[in-house]
Parts: C-alpha cells; structure tokens; sequence
C-alpha cells in the first residue's frame, strides 16, 4: 500500500551491507519512493512484508545462508512463492549473475522481475524506474542488461503442471528437507531400497523434464509441490 503521500513503499533485503547502502543512496532522496524497512535474512523478509505491507521488495538473492548452492535456490523460492502469495508483494530480485536457470526459477516462482546488481547500483534511474514499474504495473520486469538474453522465456511455459503420483512427491520432499543427506541414506531413512528411489528419481526427471535432481527439485518447489520448511 502506497504511503499518504503517494510515495512507493519499499522494503530492502540484502544480507551485504555494501548493497543496502548503494540502494538507499540511489533510493532515499527519491521523491516517489520511500524505504520502510531494510533486513538481511529470509526470515526477515517474511516479517517485514507482513509488517510494512510494501508496494515492493527488493530482495537479495545472495540472502545469507549456510546451506549448498542447489539449497540456495530453492529457499530462496520458497520465500519468494510465499510473498507473491501469502503477502501479495511485489518481488525485484537483485543478483550479482545472471544464470538463466536461476532467473527463470525466481520469476516462476512469482518474483515481478529481476536485475543484476552492478546494474542496480550504478543506474540509480534503471533502479528507480524498475521499482516504479512493478509498483504501478505488476508486469514481468527483466532489465535490460538481461532482456536480450532471456528473450525467449515466457510465463506460458508455466501453465500446464506435470502429474506426479503422491509417493513420488514424498520421495521429493524427503530429500528437500534432508539436503544434507545422499540418496542412499534418504531411502534408507524412506525404508526403501536406493535403487527403487533411484528409479523413481528418474521418473520424476522425466515428468518434469529437468536433467537431475537439483533442477527436479527447483521445479517441484516452483509448482507447489514441495515446500522447504526450514524457518
């Protein structure tokens, strides 16, 4: 909700002090854009946005974190799918990379739009009018730097949700909530032999149509199939 004033509400997540000062000098003298909160872990970025009620959240991919880089991503979308939809915020994903997996996972999983940081910091205009557009429009946003590249992607993509059998899907959360642990001692954990994990492993591939069990688990995360409970 935008302030009496008019102003855009935005809440910074970064864990990187560098960056939340970048964006607060690119943002704070803004006449149509107001700070209302800045954090530094996913958690907080939940408690904010419940808070403050933002018109946007910039939000750090790079949000701190100890877990593996496959974790990462997937964490990292769970937040993003439970603000687009428990909070009803507008999501700007800020990167230091541009890895097209990476994007496409994040704005399938309800992020506005997504820009490098480089870009962010050293273009206080292309920052300020990518927040004014997801404000005022809540319209898919990649910036510029990125447009090019990922031209091809599209939100229709997402539209048809591949069928997978209930036990599969157990299979898939046991090993979301055990990242730590490998395949053989996840089926054991399951009571299950590791070949006939394995077997259902590459079934689910296939269904989902992702070359291994990082970017299974990405999907099955974006779809709701699978939620990351590690708050």
């Amino acid at each position: 909700m935008t302030t009496a004033n008019g102003k855009i509400r935005v809440v910074v997540i970064d864990d990187q002090e560098i960056v939340r000062i970048g964006v607060r000098a690119a943002l704070e003298n803004n006449s149509q854009i107001e700070i209302v909160a800045e954090g530094t872990t996913q958690a907080e970025t939940l408690k904010l946005t419940r808070r403050h009620r933002p018109d946007v959240v910039l939000f750090g991919l790079n949000t701190l974190t100890n877990e593996k880089p496959s974790s990462i991503i997937l964490s990292t979308c769970d937040t993003i799918r439970r603000l687009a939809q428990t909070c009803r915020a507008n999501i700007l994903v800020l990167c230091r990379y541009a890895h097209k997996v990476v994007v496409q996972a994040v704005i399938r999983a309800g992020a506005s739009g997504f820009m490098l940081k480089d870009e962010a910091m050293n273009s206080c205009a292309a920052l300020v009018q990518a927040i004014i557009d997801i404000a005022r429009n809540r319209k898919l946003l990649l910036s510029p730097a990125l447009h090019e590249e990922l031209y091809s992607y599209s939100l229709a993509d997402t539209e048809d949700t591949p069928l997978l059998t209930k036990r599969r899907i157990a299979y898939m959360q046991a090993i979301a909530d055990n990242p730590h642990l490998t395949i053989a001692q996840v089926a054991n954990l399951l009571g299950i032999a590791e070949s006939t994990l394995r077997n259902n492993l590459s079934a689910v591939f296939r269904t989902l149509d992702t070359p291994g069990l990082n970017g299974a688990l990405v999907e099955c995360l974006r779809l709701g199939l699978v939620q990351i409970n590690n708050y």
